[in-house]
């Protein structure tokens, strides 16, 4: 009977661990901040420096330019996208940046970026610039804008790039 109850009190205990990582309080904290122009630097298609601080797009992935991580890049569609990146932030009247609290393990934020109340995240990926990546990483707690990502993917044409993450694959300088 020992054995038994050993075995019930390991499948409770897993099951309720299992819970817990839905609950609302596992969902991580976020804030949203009104940012001014002038304060942003486009780093690539789904990188910005904001105030110094580099912030990660969430829910995308842009093609590739020139980096020092990897052989080659994937142009002409990595400057399409940073291109694009830039002419949203110059039309914005308001920007917005809402991120995750807790930095990734590179030291980015991983934010949303909003110009003049729509998600320019989902517009990358609308536009055929962005592979969407809330299906592998998820939500983060913010879902309504990653379900804005997920739509945008569903109507949106296919990227005529390889992902990538799959060229960072083949392509990494080790």
């Amino acid at each position: 009977m020992t054995r038994i109850a050993a075995l019930l009190l390991c499948i409770v205990t897993l099951l309720a661990q299992g819970c817990r990582h839905s609950s609302p309080d596992s969902i991580p904290p976020y804030r949203e901040t009104i940012v001014a122009k002038m304060d942003i630097e486009v780093e690539d298609g789904d990188t910005f420096k904001w105030r110094g601080q580099s912030v990660r797009m969430l829910g995308i992935d842009c093609a590739e330019t020139a980096s020092p991580h990897h052989k080659g890049d994937q142009e002409p569609w990595g400057s399409r996208a940073e291109d694009y990146l830039r002419s949203q932030i110059a039309a914005a009247r308001e920007l917005a940046v809402v991120r995750i609290e807790q930095p990734d393990r590179y030291g980015r934020w991983l934010a949303y970026l909003i110009a003049d109340g729509e998600n320019v995240n989902a517009k990358l990926i609308s536009e055929g610039l962005a592979y969407e990546t809330i299906s592998h990483y998820g939500k983060q707690g913010l879902d309504r804008y990653a379900e804005s990502c997920v739509e945008a993917a569903r109507t949106a044409p296919k990227p005529q790039f390889e992902p990538p993450h799959e060229f960072r694959k083949r392509n990494r300088n080790n």
